[in-house]
């Protein structure tokens, strides 16, 4: 091999139960690869996976040092073979009357093994290695996990692969014509004949590559290939059964080549077979595929070859779906791939985040890459919250950021893990997580592109998130990424004005968002200071978080909104609070705002008074949402003195004193008010229809029900009152809230 003293290189690690082998090649594309023999100057590959321990002292060997030892002193020699077995199995192993972790002995076989390799270059030159076994499983891969940590290797880039892999990887690097057609290996061990054959469907892009496989029973003899010691009808029968082994496995379709793996295979007592393999196939022998093999995987994975690149290998070990969720991108619907099918689904990792609103039902789409049709597996993120417990807090922003977090258990079971982020500082993290498992391929998962659901309730997020904060002006709300900034602009366009135009909120996007494109865009608005409808509107649209209805009637707003004065656009906030039921910070709003008024007499006196009547008459609304239905009259009735007598303003009181007070006492005030008794009339008019309309509804069939299951039992009847007195709670709060602009909705 041609290398320089400095050149990297890569290692090849073929890790069996029995026997294991090192190959290795310098990282560069023109290099041979190269297998580490155990005695210097000959072909002797295959390393025993044993150790041997000296008995009453510590010392270690390992391989063929083992082996001899414990044939040599075999009253001091302790042997311990089979250790991949004894790794997997678990269990602790007892040697010299002391208990090991078998994973530890494992790790202690592998590092005296890889010291092999200072013959050709040093430790710290090597990159990356490729650790391959007969097959990969959880357990398995667990133990290597394991074993590398222990190994303690400088390099970081180790990886694992199946045999079959191997064999493809192998064949890649090989002359097309060698696998034009089928290629069949067969792997001579003491428990078969392992067999393995790979074929290609050049019918798809890219050309889909697999490895069958199989077991063949045959009854070897230990001393193969040295067949001095048996009969030659002995020899000539295991030639035939052999030779049934390769017509049944080259029968399956036309082969270009095979390979012969194995020491057994060595020698000529197997005449018979040669003849038939070579007929029409070029034939090849050997012991060392398999960590060639993963070599030229590695090759493949840092330099790519042009067979690479047209292939895809789906074995045992691969994922064979194509995993990706609908997302809404910038408001436009579009795939989004989240694990690509031709991967270890032992490496097959993704994490990813994106926004969601309060109804968003998440969906995968799973599409497989051999047959079947494609699937959608819904996730379910439970009960996102939508308002805190007190009053007082009682808000919700409709957005939360989804960590999500995807892997596989094993080949088909996916495992998705979300956790919910809040959303920036407008609403903190929760620290909710789900976890939920997909079976790829299960027929019960729903089928995609019918009249199901889009599943595209996910919106990727549109840039970075930003370190530090942008502090938005007037508004002084801290935003760390665009969807929280255009959620921001959303619910406060009545406040905003040219303020917010700035190139602070240009270097935001530019830098800390990592949007230029946008920034450029919404430079000249800033810099002619054009209008504030579209400078918003063109943020919205560009990020995509609301639908086009909803930026138009954000437009509206800032239009309608440009020749508002300070009081107003006061008002329009505080009526924001009260619609969101944050009821305490909306009344004590209105009060500073009836302050300013009486301290400031800028408007016009009718303008005045006609705002101070919807202020106060807003506070009426807020008390007796509350059900303080006194205070609530009293600010009826100034509004209604305030505003010039108008008629809504005393309905509303009325209203409200008919709640509060008992019948007689209501009576009498209104007797008070004669040129209101039609007003009054009205109401009752009024409370006769809602009455009629509750007994028509199921929650007064439900009260009904209550009354017949009291006769049960006071525990019955105290659960279901609970319970419905509950419902109706949630109901009058989901029911009740006010409008954006003017007057909040009457009673």
């Amino acid at each position: 091999m041609l290398g320089g003293a400095g050149d990297k290189i890569i290692i090849g690690y073929d890790l069996g139960n029995a026997f294991s082998q090192i190959s290795y090649s310098y990282l560069s594309q023109d290099c041979e690869v190269e297998t580490l023999s155990c005695v210097a100057g000959e072909e002797h590959y295959n390393i025993p996976t044993v150790l041997c321990k000296r008995q009453g002292t510590g010392q270690w060997l390992f391989g063929r040092e083992a082996l001899r030892f414990a044939q040599e002193y075999p009253e001091e020699a302790i042997l311990v073979e089979g250790l991949v077995g004894l790794a997997v199995t678990g269990g602790q192993v007892l040697v010299d009357g002391e208990a090991y972790e078998p994973v530890a002995l494992l790790t202690l076989f592998m590092k005296r093994s890889l010291g092999l390799l200072s013959l050709v270059s040093a430790p710290e030159r090597i990159v990356a290695m490729m650790i391959t076994c007969r097959k990969l499983d959880s357990l398995l891969i667990e133990v290597l996990n394991q074993t590398v940590t222990g190994l303690g290797l400088g390099y970081s880039r180790v990886y694992y692969q199946s045999y079959a892999e191997s064999f493809y990887g192998y064949m890649l690097y090989q002359s097309r014509d060698l696998w034009a057609e089928q290629t069949v290996l067969f792997d001579y061990r003491e428990d078969g004949i392992y067999s393995m054959r790979m074929e290609c469907n050049r019918r798809t892009t890219p050309v889909v590559a697999y490895v069958h496989q199989w077991i063949y029973p045959f009854q070897g003899e230990s001393c193969l290939p040295d067949t001095a010691g048996l009969e030659e009808s002995r020899v000539a029968r295991l030639d035939r059964e052999l030779l049934e082994v390769v017509r049944q496995e080259c029968g399956k379709g036309k082969v270009s080549s095979a390979y012969l793996i194995g020491e057994g295979f060595a020698g000529e007592w197997m005449s018979q077979t040669l003849q038939y393999l070579c007929r029409g196939r070029r034939v090849f022998q050997g012991v060392n595929l398999y960590s060639k093999g993963a070599v030229y995987c590695l090759l493949d994975k840092h330099f790519g070859s042009k067979a690479g690149k047209e292939h895809v290998f789906l074995g045992g070990d691969k994922l064979k779906y194509n995993i990706g969720m609908q997302v809404l991108r910038q408001g436009r619907e579009s795939y989004y791939a989240l694990l690509d099918a031709g991967e270890n689904w032992y490496e097959s990792e993704y994490t990813c985040e994106f926004y969601v609103g309060q109804a968003s039902c998440i969906s995968l789409v799973i599409t497989p890459l051999i047959s079947g049709g494609v699937t959608r597996a819904p996730l379910s993120l439970g009960e996102l919250p939508r308002e805190q417990e007190t009053e007082e807090e009682a808000f919700s922003c409709g957005f939360s950021r989804i960590r999500m977090r995807l892997y596989l258990e094993g080949e088909k079971q996916l495992c998705v893990e979300m956790e919910d982020m809040g959303f920036g500082e407008i609403r903190p993290a929760t620290q909710l997580t789900w976890r939920q498992r997909v079976t790829c391929g299960d027929s019960r998962l729903e089928e995609a592109g019918g009249g199901g659901r889009s599943g595209a309730a996910a919106m990727v997020c549109v840039g970075d998130y930003a370190r530090e904060p942008y502090v938005i002006p007037k508004l002084g709300v801290r935003v760390y990424c665009m969807e929280e900034l255009c959620y921001c602009l959303k619910e406060n366009a009545f406040l905003l004005d040219g303020s917010v135009m700035n190139e602070e909120l240009l270097a935001f996007i530019k830098k800390d968002c990592g949007l230029p494109e946008l920034s450029q865009a919404l430079h000249p608005l800033v810099r002619q200071q054009g209008a504030l409808s579209d400078f918003v509107c063109r943020i919205l649209i560009g990020v995509g978080l609301y639908d086009p209805e909803t930026v138009s009637r954000v437009e509206e707003t800032l239009k309608a909104g440009s020749g508002l004065s300070d009081y107003e656009k006061h008002k329009l906030q505080t009526d924001h609070l009260a619609e969101q039921k944050r009821y305490e910070e909306a009344l004590k709003s209105y009060d500073r705002l009836l302050e300013r008024i009486r301290e400031n007499q800028e408007m016009e006196v009718p303008a005045l008074q006609a705002l101070t009547a919807d202020i106060l008459h807003n506070k009426g609304v807020i008390h007796a949402r509350q059900m303080l239905y006194g205070q609530a009259a009293e600010c009826f009735f100034q509004a209604w003195k305030t505003g010039g007598g108008q008629q809504d303003y005393f309905a509303d009181y009325l209203a409200a004193r008919r709640m509060q007070l008992p019948e007689r006492d209501y009576v009498a005030l209104a007797a008070e008010y004669p040129e209101q008794y039609q007003a009054s009339l009205e109401l009752e008019r009024m409370l006769e229809a809602t009455e009629q309309a509750w007994r028509e509804t199921p929650e007064y069939k439900r009260l009904a029900r209550l009354r017949a299951v009291r006769v049960g039992g006071e525990a019955v009847y105290c659960e279901e009152a609970d319970r419905i007195l509950q419902i109706l709670k949630n109901d009058y709060r989901r029911r009740t809230g006010a409008r954006k602009r003017g007057s909040i909705e009457n009673i």
